[in-house]
């Protein structure tokens, strides 16, 4: 999956909140830092598993550094990943996670994801910042709610 494999931590796991994806644990920012995935045999594991992709990060705090690998989806190394932020914090029972990511494609992003265990079941919240170079907008519909049916659609329909 890696052209060098890196030196793994213990406490990797498959975790999902939707499509399952592999959680790595690394020793080091510099191990995580020095990956070089091989995409097509990152994509075939994948694949063979029925994960998204994996998700590497250096050890657990409440601030780590990640890096999130999917080229079966056409995402060969992802910039920022909320969801993947979510489970991890959800892997570790913390309550505040930092994730920074997006260093390594020179597009610094921040991840922070906070759980609320006072429900009866966790619930986690989670947001991100990355700097935008160029932005592209395109001509979308407006869209109105239905409360009968709780959907979206668009106006004039």
């Amino acid at each position: 999956m890696f052209r060098r494999a890196p030196t793994v931590a213990s406490g990797g796991c498959i975790a999902t909140l939707g499509r399952p994806r592999l959680l790595v644990p690394v020793t080091t920012q510099s191990a995580l830092a020095a990956l070089t995935p091989a995409p097509d045999r990152l994509a075939a594991a994948c694949d063979h598993l029925g994960l998204l992709g994996c998700f590497v990060y250096s050890p657990a705090s409440a601030r780590v550094v990640a890096r999130m690998f999917a080229p079966s989806i056409g995402v060969p190394e992802d910039i920022a990943n909320t969801n993947s932020s979510a489970h991890l914090l959800a892997r570790h029972g913390a309550t505040r996670l930092a994730v920074d990511m997006g260093d390594t494609l020179g597009h610094p992003s921040s991840v922070s994801a906070n759980a609320c265990h006072s429900s009866p079941s966790p619930l986690v919240d989670v947001s991100s910042v990355a700097r935008i170079g160029r932005a592209l907008w395109l001509p979308m519909p407006r869209f109105t709610l239905l409360d009968s049916h709780r959907r979206l659609v668009p106006r004039g329909s």
